[in-house]
């Protein structure tokens, strides 16, 4: 049916050929003649037109795409109605959908990095817009020749309630079963982190060449992303970084709050596992504070250099500690022999833990103690020598006395 355009010339723009098809429309590479520059050209087929739904999704996604202006969003330069033929004429991307770069094997990291860098921001701008895209996956992501990358292909986009962040019903379940979250494929309430989710497939996708889940039928699939755990994706590729692969676990967590809370985030810890693949899951984390860091900064060379261990997965950060209880507190001691002064404040008996050294002794005084402590010794030596030098000498001159009287 696509081939029935080839050659023909809708709205001004002469159809070259089909370059993609989904399930809503079909995408040609096409010649605006006004501006002579080439174009991709989005037509909803005829067979279609007779459907309301593909109609209003179509109609949908030209409000949507109009109120989007972000450099990693395709840009939309017209759209109109042609013969009751609608088409939308887009920039041309000449790198092709992402699927065709992930091939068997997957992506380098630092391609993923790359990719991931530019259509996160794009997506969280979507978000703050009210947007969500629901149908996030490889094809909707292209490429420009430069390596550019581009999200495109807001045709089943929902717009979110503004006033309560709630998504507007709808009957039915839409999207691609193999990129749907958990809530999306029970038609559950979404949000941002739907997408998010989506990302996280894309992850996978591109890190192993392969999808998480796959099945026989896209009902098998979406039960799978209910209820089946996520499989390795180091089994599929050894040489992936454990960090990397704890990314990808987090970004496919089947709640919501267990989640990267936005698409930044999830980019923000995939870039740094990449350049880091030594670090652990919890310094990957957003806005992460490096406890012992603190501790360097605030008592330099009071923490002696250790080797970081990776922290098991899936332990929350620690709270960050206010600078002031990281400041170590000397234990008091007590002295109850210092006594009290009047008017003395009782912080006087306190005394840090640091050991005094001993004040030296004064050898002044000891000196002449032992100085007198000698002398004295030395004159009852003398006095006894003398007293017995007395007697001596009295014994004898008395014998020398009694003889001559004999």
């Amino acid at each position: 049916m696509a081939d029935e355009f080839i050659g023909k010339t809708i709205g001004g723009y002469e159809i070259l050929e089909p370059i993609g098809r989904g399930g809503m429309a079909t995408v040609f590479r096409a010649l605006q003649t006004s501006m002579n520059r080439t174009v991709a050209l989005k037509v909803l087929p005829r067979d279609m037109m007779k459907d309301d739904t593909y109609l209003q999704r179509f109609e949908r996604e030209v409000s949507i795409v109009a109120t989007l202006e972000h450099r990693s969003i395709v840009p939309v330069y017209d759209h109109g109605n042609y013969e009751g033929q609608p088409y939308i004429a887009m920039r041309y991307m000449k790198g092709g959908p992402l699927d065709n770069l992930i091939g068997e094997k997957g992506m380098t990291l630092d391609q993923i990095v790359r990719v991931f860098m530019q259509i996160a921001p794009a997506l969280d701008y979507a978000h703050s817009k009210s947007i969500l895209h629901r149908d996030l996956k490889p094809s909707n992501i292209l490429l420009d020749d430069d390596g550019g990358a581009y999200i495109t292909d807001f045709g089943i986009a929902r717009i979110l309630n503004e006033s309560t962040g709630m998504t507007i019903t709808t009957q039915g379940v839409v999207g691609t079963p193999a990129y749907m979250s958990p809530e999306q494929a029970q038609g559950h309430t979404m949000d941002g982190r739907s997408d998010v989710y989506a990302l996280g497939v894309m992850l996978f996708e591109m890190a192993t060449g392969r999808r998480p889940f796959h099945s026989d039928t896209p009902y098998s699939i979406a039960v799978m992303q209910v209820t089946a755990p996520v499989p390795s994706p180091r089994a599929i590729n050894p040489s992936l970084p454990l960090v990397v692969e704890q990314v990808i676990y987090k970004a496919l967590k089947k709640k919501p709050e267990d989640r990267y809370q936005t698409a930044q985030d999830l980019a923000e810890a995939l870039k740094m596992a990449v350049e880091r693949p030594g670090l652990s899951m919890h310094d990957t984390q957003p806005n992460a504070i490096n406890v012992r860091a603190a501790l360097e900064r605030t008592q330099p060379g009071s923490v002696p250099p250790q080797v970081s261990q990776p922290a098991p997965a899936n332990v929350p950060p620690p709270s960050p500690m206010p600078a002031a209880q990281m400041q170590p507190t000397p234990m008091p001691v007590y002295h109850p022999m210092t006594p009290a002064t009047p008017g003395s404040s009782a912080m006087s008996s306190v005394v840090p833990p640091a050991r005094r050294r001993p004040r030296p002794k004064k050898r002044g005084a000891g000196m002449w103690v032992s100085m007198g402590i000698g002398a004295f010794i030395g004159c009852a030596l003398l006095a006894v020598v003398v007293v017995i030098l007395i007697f001596v000498v009295d014994a004898l001159v008395g014998g020398q006395i009694g003889r001559g009287h004999v």
